[in-house]
């Protein structure tokens, strides 16, 4: 028995139906009647573009990747603009849940009609890879970060400079990553150093009210706080660099906010301020290795655990072996907990036929290191 299209009546619905479909196996036929077989749905997009990005699929025994666009129906496509945009040169299939037939222009992808059955079938695994290999590509994406961030040292950037624009880098997670970029540079820490006599609340409120001056996000604040921010920014040298459409708030969730970010990042800087980011950092480490960095800058509820996993491993730790090569970063970052399955580790482990989540977190980086290598399909 499948389940009745009508009871898939927003394309919402269909997303968390696709998003399972290596347990759910839908039929997927397109109107010439070939059949397709799902290695991977890909992840998921929260933001403008496709629906899924880096799918698997097979089609007559011929693997291939690209993205998925889905639609109730075939006029979902150009009724919603696809044609147009080139966001979506890389669909490789549109799927629908009304009968489909396949165009013969090349502004419009093969588009295939999906059917879901009620019950589950096992998922295909698609090669053999053990958790030493994810480990051995994860520590390689470690080297392969930090042989980045040792360019940017190499071309004069100092430790400091480096440190912070890759802490704000982070905090703009997948979406806002080119903005809080531009404001690292837009608001340089030299502009925090007549700070440093001042309380830390105070210390913290005036970085907090630099950037969001400079990221011109004022009207997001609480309107107990605009006047303050207003006046600390004045008096600090901060100035407006950003524009609001700079930003990107579609579909943001709220610890994910840009504001909340900012808040997270002047809780950092605050605690750097006698002796500079890059010591502070190297100091907490030498105290107490990867652990200690991550208590450093958890700072519920701006940071919580996941994030701060995300950070120190994908981050913090790279870029320090990048300023002082040493095993014991990498030792460390083999021994961290795993950060929290994503729509990338938990895809991909299960078209692996992994059944436990990555034991540590360089098992959850080679996961990532697989979906963009050469070797994975759906990274074409």
């Amino acid at each position: 028995m499948s389940l009745l299209k009508e009871n898939i009546t927003s394309e919402k619905r269909f997303s968390d139906l696709w998003e399972r479909s290596l347990d759910l196996r839908p039929d997927i036929v397109d109107g010439e009647g070939n059949r397709y077989e799902i290695i991977f749905p890909g992840v998921r997009n929260q933001g403008p573009g496709p629906d899924f990005r880096g799918a698997v699929l097979c089609r007559d025994g011929r693997r291939f990747g690209g993205d998925i666009e889905l639609h109730l129906d075939q006029s979902g496509w150009r009724a919603h603009g696809h044609h147009r945009d080139p966001a979506f040169n890389g669909v490789v299939l549109q799927i629908v849940l009304g009968p489909s037939r396949n165009s013969h222009s090349s502004h419009t992808p093969p588009t295939a009609t999906a059917s879901f059955p009620a019950e589950s079938a096992p998922s295909h695994e698609l090669q053999d890879i053990s958790r030493a290999d994810l480990e051995k590509l994860g520590v390689e994406r470690f080297l392969a970060k930090s042989a980045g961030f040792r360019l940017e040292l190499d071309d004069g950037v100092s430790s400091d400079r480096l440190m912070y624009q890759s802490l704000m880098d982070a905090m703009g997670y997948a979406r806002n990553r080119k903005p809080f970029l531009a404001l690292s540079r837009a608001v340089p820490l030299t502009l925090f150093d007549r700070l440093r006599d001042e309380p830390p609340a105070t210390a913290q409120f005036g970085i907090f009210a630099a950037l969001v001056t400079a990221g011109n996000m004022l009207r997001w604040v609480p309107d107990s706080e605009r006047t303050q921010i207003r006046r600390v920014a004045s008096i600090i040298g901060a100035r407006r660099r950003l524009n609001e459409r700079d930003w990107s708030m579609f579909r943001i969730r709220p610890h994910n906010h840009p504001l909340n970010r900012m808040r997270a990042m002047a809780g950092i800087l605050v605690q750097c301020m006698s002796v500079g980011l890059t010591g502070s950092m190297l100091a907490v480490f030498e105290r107490g290795g990867a652990d200690a960095l991550f208590k450093a800058i958890s700072n519920t509820p701006y940071i919580g655990r996941g994030f701060a996993l995300v950070i120190t491993s994908n981050v913090l730790l790279p870029c320090m072996y990048a300023i002082q090569p040493s095993g014991r970063f990498v030792e460390e970052f083999r021994d961290m907990p795993a950060p929290p399955a994503d729509s990338v580790t938990r895809g991909i482990a299960k078209a692996l036929g992994l059944r436990t989540r990555p034991e540590n977190a360089a098992q959850h980086s080679g996961l990532h290191a697989l979906a963009k290598s050469s070797s994975w399909p759906g990274s074409t």
